[in-house]
């Protein structure tokens, strides 16, 4: 049995860079990898929960969400990052979240999603943050909110 003490949860936002714009807008994610977080001890991928919600549209007119169908075209996803972080080849940790182009990701609805990679992390691996497919029009991923769940250690091991 784990022990309590060895449940983790974490969030942060992603953002991309403010766009060359006379108003104050932001700019979409760039794609590959954004380090979230480096894992403490041996972690079971299979009992990863993580959430994942488009917080601001990437360029575009709408304040939050995503904007049109069109930029339902955004795939997210996590990925095992490495010990170094910077692995962008290695196992995708759950299926990638590619909203249908009828309910695109939209404002305070996330998507939930449970581990399904059959490796686990190692200890001192990184999770990465993707935006994997990027929209190619203005109306992309400009800020993503993502919370993470996870229990960390063997079975039986005290960390």
């Amino acid at each position: 049995m784990f022990p309590t003490m060895n449940a983790q949860s974490v969030t942060k936002r992603f953002a991309g860079a403010t766009g060359p714009s006379t108003t104050t807008v932001i700019g979409n994610i760039a794609t590959g990898p954004h380090n979230l977080l480096s894992v403490p001890a041996v972690v079971d991928v299979s009992g990863m929960e993580y959430s994942l919600g488009v917080a601001h549209d990437g360029l575009g007119v709408a304040g939050l969400g995503e904007a049109s169908a069109a930029a339902s075209q955004a795939a997210i996803a996590l990925s095992d990052g490495g010990p170094s972080g910077d692995n962008t080849t290695v196992a995708i940790l759950a299926a990638v979240l590619v909203p249908a182009t009828a309910s695109p990701f939209i404002d305070s609805v996330p998507q939930d999603v449970t581990g399904t990679s059959t490796t686990d992390l190692d200890a001192d691996d990184w999770v990465n943050f993707h935006v994997t497919v990027q929209p190619t029009t203005i109306t992309g991923v400009g800020a993503a909110d993502v919370a993470l769940a996870y229990i960390y250690g063997k079975p039986g091991s005290i960390n």
